[in-house]
């Protein structure tokens, strides 16, 4: 008689609300030694509630865990701890304070006999596995001075050196670019084998078939289905699977080919000196009216800086020139910016994206006060009106506008992010990380108001990690690669090969 091996961990009829709604409603879940086990859904499907009741943030309302086969109550991240679970957050939890190493070991410092924290072996450990995820800064860096990429690097090297035997994962790669997404899943890999049994969250489900033996789908709070990847027949059927009706992912037409028009934006050899060395070194684009310019690149490639620098807020010393709409224009500060026509969507949407203690309504009528009906007197019904359309435009899920933005999922918050500088009517549209940590579905109605933005005249300036969500959407795309511009390709010339070997050093 075969022996029946217990699951790593077991999850059995967990629910859990939140202010009388419900997140999860009796769900079962389970992972197993040398498994990947995927989790998919909509945001706010209740992945992350599942999530953080295993990894000990959150107590279930009903249900039961098991670890190896026997009961366990998980009350506190140190009871997962204990029980050999470790957990990368798609929020990061790092201490902008401290340096890479610090954060990494922080409450589980290696010590020497004598009692001392052994810097040298926590440096050497640090190092190693930053290294085999790409990560090129030093593990003495502050972690406050990295981007948010690099931050997330620096999250999963802590989860992996927590000596764990499950391993949840949390859109771990939402701010990779494809490179260091790859490094990410060849490891993913080789922890399977050695036995780890690794659940993994993530919205680009071309991950979920690279790695995955098992999926499980989540709607609504509820458990539709748990499958073998061998059974899913492709990405659509399982965003149908999540969204209960089929799916059509978005396709670019004929109407979204852009005309020749004026030039909007005309970068003339740009270059921003950072403390030590250039960021950005003499790079040269021009974007015109109504085209979608793609910006492509590793990590520290320069991507998010070259966006910083049209809209004012560069920290670093800038050269060169930056023509806004034909002429050259100051722009210094996110007023003039906005003044110029210019609207920014940042990569980080809790640190500069939004006002996360004020309400919905609050932060979508912020940056167009001066637009917003009746103005410069304000009557309350037609601006909850006003701002209730852009909401309902941008398909944010919301229970009232009232509500304070942080209490929305990560996707909502990001169309939410979109939706209030559609609003200013901007004449260009920088997009740094669109669609980061957004689900399948809402990526789909992020593309067509995308498209439908650049269609209307608008300006579309996007930096993004995924080569696939550039090809789909630019005209053209800038490559870069450690600052430099390694040259700009057209739609014919789109491969994700190319862009690769372009943006590698």
């Amino acid at each position: 008689m075969a022996t029946v091996i217990a699951p790593l961990i077991e999850a059995s009829g967990l629910s859990i609300s939140f202010n009388g709604s419900a997140a999860l409603s009796g769900v079962d879940f389970d992972v197993a030694s040398g498994e990947v086990h995927a989790l998919v859904g909509e945001n706010g499907a209740g992945k992350s509630s599942l999530m953080k009741i295993l990894g000990g943030l959150y107590s279930p309302d009903a249900g039961s865990i098991r670890v190896r086969g026997e009961t366990t109550r998980m009350s506190s991240v140190n009871d997962a701890a204990r029980a050999g679970i470790a957990t990368i957050h798609q929020e990061l939890n790092l201490v902008d304070t401290l340096s890479a190493v610090d954060n990494i070991f922080l409450g589980k410092e290696v010590r020497t006999r004598m009692g001392f924290p052994d810097r040298r072996a926590m440096r050497a450990a640090a190092a190693k596995v930053l290294a085999q995820l790409g990560f090129r800064a030093t593990p003495d860096v502050l972690v406050g001075a990295l981007r948010v990429g690099e931050k997330q690097l620096v999250e999963i090297a802590k989860a992996l050196l927590a000596d764990a035997r499950v391993l949840i994962m949390d859109e771990p790669t939402s701010a990779l670019s494809d490179t260091e997404t790859q490094a990410l899943l060849t490891l993913t890999k080789d922890l399977r084998e050695r036995g780890m049994g690794i659940v993994l969250i993530s919205h680009r489900l071309g991950e979920v078939f690279a790695v995955a033996d098992r999926v499980t789908v989540l709607r609504d709070g509820r458990r539709i289905a748990t499958l073998p990847m061998r059974q899913v027949e492709s990405s659509s059927a399982l965003v149908s699977m999540m969204i209960g009706k089929d799916f059509a992912p978005p396709e670019r037409t004929e109407a979204d080919a852009p005309q020749e028009r004026p030039l909007a934006v005309d970068v003339r050899a740009l270059t921003l000196r950072g403390p030590a060395r250039p960021l950005v070194w003499d790079v040269s684009f021009a974007v015109q009216q109504g085209e979608v310019f793609g910006i492509s690149g590793l990590l520290g490639a320069g991507k998010t800086e070259i966006l910083e620098a049209i809209f004012g807020v560069s920290p670093y010393r800038r050269e060169g020139e930056i023509h806004v709409a034909g002429h050259s224009r100051t722009i210094d500060s996110p007023d003039r910016a906005a003044a110029a026509g210019l609207a920014f969507v940042t990569e980080d949407r809790k640190k500069d994206g939004l006002v996360l203690d004020q309400s919905l309504e609050a932060n979508l009528v912020l940056p167009s006060l001066s637009r917003a009906p009746g103005f410069p007197f304000y009557r309350r019904a037609r601006m909850r009106a006003w701002a209730d359309r852009q909401a309902r435009a941008s398909n944010v899920k919301h229970r009232s506008l009232a509500q304070d933005s942080s209490t929305l999922s990560g996707g909502n918050q990001q169309k939410l992010i979109i939706g209030k500088w559609l609003m200013t009517k901007p004449r260009i549209l920088l997009l740094d990380e669109p669609t980061r940590g957004v689900d399948v579905a809402a990526k789909a109605e992020i593309y067509r108001q995308i498209l439908a933005a650049a269609r209307e005249g608008v300006t579309v300036i996007v930096a993004s990690s995924e080569i696939d969500e550039l090809m789909l959407l630019s005209d053209r795309i800038l490559v870069m690669c450690e600052g430099r511009a390694r040259g700009v390709l057209t739609r014919e010339r789109f491969s994700g090969a190319v862009l690769i070997r372009m943006a590698s050093p």
